[in-house]
């Protein structure tokens, strides 16, 4: 009978010592691709302020979470539409535009702004009534 557990014991640990070996579980969390809320913007008139939140998918595991702080914010025309803080918020301009692009990087080393890139956009429309 203690012959059978001593069996039983070595089974679980092999198979254990093999849930461990996956190579999926060394992995370190890899971010893959940001998505931008709202996915777009009309805007009407000037200094109307829209706050944009980046959104970080991963895998290893699969994960979504807010990574809004953790990014560097860009717009295409900033006469059109600004980028006024680095938490996402934006405020149109007195131009219009259409399709300008909004742009949250994900850089690896933040500091220096280099190693792995990730990129995700939205696209903002101004109008200025009735000139546009």
């Amino acid at each position: 009978m203690k012959r059978s557990y001593v069996g039983l014991a070595m089974g679980v640990l092999v198979v254990v010592a093999a849930f461990l070996a996956f190579p999926s579980c060394g992995f370190d969390r890899k971010l893959v691709s940001i998505t931008i809320n709202p996915p777009g913007a009309s805007i009407v008139g000037p200094d109307v302020t829209v706050n944009f939140q980046a959104i970080g998918n991963y895998i290893h595991p699969e994960d979504s979470r807010d990574i809004t702080d953790s990014v560097v914010w860009t717009s295409a025309a900033p006469q059109v539409i600004s980028i006024v803080s680095n938490t996402g918020v934006a405020t149109s301009g007195t131009a219009c535009g259409t399709n300008i692009t909004i742009t949250a990087t994900w850089y690896s080393n933040p500091q220096t702004q280099t190693g792995s890139v990730v990129v995700g956009t939205a696209p903002v429309t101004v109008t200025q009534p009735p000139t546009c």
